[in-house]
């Protein structure tokens, strides 16, 4: 569902362009410690569509710098919020590539994603200062997931979500300290019994983009993540960090 038409059929459930789940809820969730500043610039890495770097900027935190590695999504996204920057690049190129310094730094559901997560996290250290703060906000694997992963076409679904036990030693390893760990497991239940159900119910539209097997595709997958999170095996959490001195 990370491609350019996963992301259509998501945005298309969710009626605005967010990838990860709980919306604008999780949004809110995650900005919560953070003042608003007009000036300050943040980064949102693996921004998809771009519905959520707008979402913040419109919303006052910050001037917003999206990127991520999907042509056709940053495409899509400069086309929907022309007041907000985005870059085609992966995230182990951002800095060579957004050309700015954040104070704030944000990744919704994309961390899970990145091939070389500790990479990542040492590239993003390089585009940040001893002031800057990151808050990560994506699945977790409570500890059970790995032997009953979900799979799609022969690939785990979510190639590498977080163990959630290991996180603080993987980001401080990469240059990071933990400063906090706000578990939402049971939001998470409610986002995804909230968002399969608003995929029964756009049948007819998401069999109009994708058609039945699109469909059927999309709702098995995302009824697999219910019951992984019913299961206590899948979670999500809000993991905010800052430079390591």
């Amino acid at each position: 569902m990370n491609s350019f038409e996963g992301m259509r059929v998501l945005s298309l459930v969710r009626d605005g362009d967010y990838a990860h789940a709980g919306e604008e809820e999780a949004i809110e969730l995650a900005m919560r410690p953070f003042e608003k500043q007009p000036g300050q610039i943040i980064v949102d890495a693996g921004c998809g569509r771009g519905g959520t770097a707008n979402y913040l900027q419109a919303r006052g935190w910050g001037k917003v710098v999206g990127f991520d590695i999907e042509p056709a999504s940053i495409a899509a996204a400069r086309t929907n919020y022309p007041g907000v920057e985005f870059h085609v690049c992966d995230v182990c190129d951002a800095d060579r590539t957004v050309g700015v310094t954040a104070g704030i730094l944000c990744m919704f559901n994309a961390y899970y994603c990145f091939p070389d997560q500790v990479r990542a996290l040492r590239t993003l250290r390089n585009i940040s200062t001893d002031g800057t703060r990151m808050v990560i906000f994506d699945h977790v694997n409570r500890g059970s997931y790995d032997p009953h992963a979900l799979m799609d076409a022969g690939r785990p679904f979510l190639p590498s979500p977080p163990l959630l036990s290991r996180i603080p030693d993987v980001l401080d390893s990469a240059g990071w300290r933990v400063t906090d760990v706000e578990e939402a497991h049971d939001s998470y239940v409610r986002w995804y019994s909230v968002l399969v159900a608003k995929i029964e119910a756009k049948r007819s539209d998401i069999l109009a983009l994708a058609g039945a097997a699109g469909y059927d595709h999309v709702l098995s997958l995302y009824r697999g993540l219910l019951q992984a999170a019913h299961q206590g095996s899948l979670g999500a959490a809000f993991i905010r960090a800052v430079p390591k001195g």
